[in-house]
């Protein structure tokens, strides 16, 4: 089996560095771990939304976990994921992005033959790799992609029955305004993604990936 690449080189060397402790996520884990709701108390909640805030919320300002270490919050938000009784699956996720700055036009310059570049497919592929976030609603995907004027290709990732890390419905209903997500989105973590098909849409390409596990 071919293992795709995690994410690209090219983007670790611009990743910023991480700004919260990492030391608290195997603290934080031991507290979930086999508890119910109820079994926590109110200010350890508070206190551990608060924490994940920082590190997940504020990623988009070059703020919290930074690529590098993403994947060690995965066993905590999967325990949060169990404690309010979050979805493990959903039919169909999207996730949009923009193409990365080493190679922003990728997709442009080689459609319709993008399917057979080995250079794109890993590009595409580093950036569906890995504890993302994505969404059930094709809508809010486009918003991602479409959402900052840039030259740079705009693409939506599409995932068939996709397993869920986290989900951010239950969140909202279980712990209030203690929110580190937006509202409909979900967390996967992509081990080996593998592209399908990419299809240009007049202003963006739709890229259908599957992940191998």
């Amino acid at each position: 089996m071919k293992y795709a690449m995690s994410v690209h080189p090219k983007v670790l060397e611009k990743d910023f560095e991480t700004t919260v402790d990492l030391n608290n996520l195997k603290d934080i884990y031991n507290i979930l771990k086999g508890k119910e709701l109820e079994d926590i108390p109110d200010e350890t909640l508070t206190e551990i939304a608060e924490y994940l805030r920082k590190a997940w919320f504020l990623i988009n300002k070059r703020e919290g976990i930074n690529l590098r270490d993403r994947e060690k919050l995965a066993p905590v938000f999967s325990e949060l994921n169990r404690i309010v009784k979050g979805s493990d699956q959903v039919n169909k996720a999207y996730r949009g992005v923009r193409l990365s700055s080493f190679d922003p036009n990728a997709l442009s310059r080689t459609y319709p033959n993008s399917i057979n570049d080995p250079e794109v497919l890993e590009h595409l592929e580093s950036l569906a790799y890995g504890l993302r976030s994505w969404g059930d609603s094709k809508n809010m995907g486009l918003e991602w992609a479409m959402g900052k004027d840039t030259t740079k290709d705009k693409v939506l990732f599409e995932i068939d029955y996709p397993e869920i890390v986290l989900e951010s419905y239950n969140l909202f209903k279980y712990l209030g305004n203690r929110y580190f997500m937006d509202y409909g989105e979900l967390v996967l973590n992509i081990k080996n993604p593998k592209i399908l098909n990419i299809e240009f849409n007049v202003s963006y390409f739709t890229v259908k990936i599957k992940d191998m596990g």
